[in-house]
């Protein structure tokens, strides 16, 4: 009963975005921004609250926001895709076609949004907002040409059906991963111009894979059952954040910062053989600090730096396969999928810079634009498990307008382009099998189309 009342909750929580958050990689598997107006001024806010989702980055931010609801949805469109001389088959195997580029289906998602701020008094706000990040592949990984796997003798140098991820019953390859967060939020102003907030971060996952069942002919994971296609499972945890904005100048300048600890999930039990750490997923932590300056009545500038703790999280900043090993599939301290120190995508702490200008060009109609650069968080030789989520986007150019109704409503939307952005390096499949790769014989690929809409209402 309680384990069907836990799955009852997740369904609950996860409906809300479960249509599509699990494409939004941009910066890593973050989104740039929460809420139409954030994103469209390059994802900056923690210095800049405009709307119900404030708190989303910065729960001292949600002062200047007053009493309001919002909720909204973006049509978002990743194009992603790899190429590959060996993983799908060996280069001379017959038949073959290497170097083939491979493209991810499920590229159409609705993203909805929500957040409340309530003003309780001069002092004291509240607020909820909820966010989703993820990740998403669905690779078919049929060799043109060939309408089965091979015959999966080994002994005539043909038939490996280890190059063939789609060998052992599997049509596809890919993974989805869905994470939600609740954050019920307090802002407290502590004087006229300085306020501290505070957040609890009630943290949902779903995940799945499908199409692993190679990495146990590889040699990459040891488990058998709790490794790839088991459908949805569900992870659970809570972290914490603390958010501070200042005024100064006459309130020409606004400083703000938000911290944000790991959240800390329960495993995946049906995946404890594929993550690091026997199945564990945490939520990286993350700090942001940034300002808002208004140099007139009608413009605002405003910009982020933010840095993403990836590397902390060892189901992602474990090393993957490497090539510069020609002995073995394993970096130095390493080992298989599912072990305290298995392998991973190899990702590196991410820094983020973000700037945005809003132009209030009458009472009702407001014009915005930002940019958002992203560094890359892993190296060029980590591409091969990095093709499961090539989440290697740097460059954002956002777009965006608000039209306000009376005094009641407010209509907003927002666009975003993430430039195609090209990773490429060795894997530990060479040319010839068994030998490691010099120069790169790999890439991997991305870009992103998003529309948003929103609906705001002020009390």
């Amino acid at each position: 009963m309680r384990l069907l009342s836990r799955k009852a909750m997740a369904l609950a929580l996860v409906a809300g975005i479960a249509v599509s958050t699990s494409a939004v990689a941009t910066n890593g598997y973050f989104l740039i921004g929460y809420g139409a107006k954030s994103r469209s001024m390059g994802g900056t806010g923690v210095a800049n609250g405009q709307d119900g989702l404030a708190a989303a980055a910065n729960p001292a931010a949600m002062v200047d926001v007053g009493t309001r609801a919002d909720m909204g949805v973006e049509y978002f469109r990743p194009k992603r895709g790899f190429v590959h001389d060996s993983a799908t088959l060996e280069s001379g195997f017959p038949g073959a076609e290497t170097g083939v580029n491979h493209r991810s289906g499920s590229n159409n998602f609705l993203i909805p949004s929500a957040g409340a701020v309530y003003q309780f008094n001069d002092r004291m706000t509240f607020g909820m907002a909820v966010i989703g990040n993820g990740a998403n592949t669905r690779f078919n990984q049929q060799v043109p040409g060939i309408d089965s796997c091979l015959d999966g003798n080994t002994s005539d140098g043909v038939g490996s059906t280890a190059y063939n991820f789609n060998c052992l019953g599997s049509k596809t390859v890919g993974v989805s991963l869905l994470q939600m967060q609740m954050l019920p939020s307090i802002a407290y102003r502590v004087t006229s111009n300085h306020t501290l907030g505070a957040s609890l971060a009630i943290g949902i996952q779903q995940f799945r894979a499908y199409g692993l069942q190679s990495f146990l002919e590889l040699g990459f994971s040891a488990g058998t059952k709790n490794l790839t296609n088991n459908g949805n499972d569900y992870s659970y945890g809570a972290g914490a954040r603390v958010g501070y904005q200042g005024k100064f100048f006459n309130n020409m300048l606004t400083l703000g910062a938000n911290y944000a600890t790991k959240v800390y999930m329960s495993k995946f039990d049906k995946y404890e053989d594929l993550f690091a750490q026997e199945g564990r997923f945490d939520i990286p932590a993350h700090w942001t600090v940034g300002f808002a300056i208004k140099p007139h009545k009608k413009w605002t500038i405003a910009g982020d730096v933010q840095r993403i703790y990836y590397g902390d999280v060892k189901s992602v900043a474990n090393l993957g396969p490497q090539a510069s090993n020609p002995n073995s599939f394993f970096p130095p301290g390493t080992d298989v999928t599912g072990k305290h120190n298995g392998l991973g995508f190899g990702w590196n702490d991410q820094n983020v810079y973000k700037i945005g200008v809003n132009f209030d060009y009458s009472k009702k109609l407001s014009f915005r634009a930002g940019y958002n650069y992203g560094e890359s968080q892993f190296d060029s030789d980590q591409v091969l498990f990095n093709f499961l989520a090539p989440a290697v986007n740097q460059h954002h150019l956002t777009l965006g307008a608000s039209y306000r109704h009376g005094k009641h409503h407010e209509f907003s939307a927002s666009y975003m382009h993430a430039f195609k952005n090209t990773v490429k390096g060795p894997t530990v499949f060479g040319p010839e099998s068994g030998l490691p790769v010099h120069g790169s014989n790999a890439s991997i690929d991305m870009r992103i189309n998003a529309f948003g809409v929103s609906y705001g209402y002020k009390f």
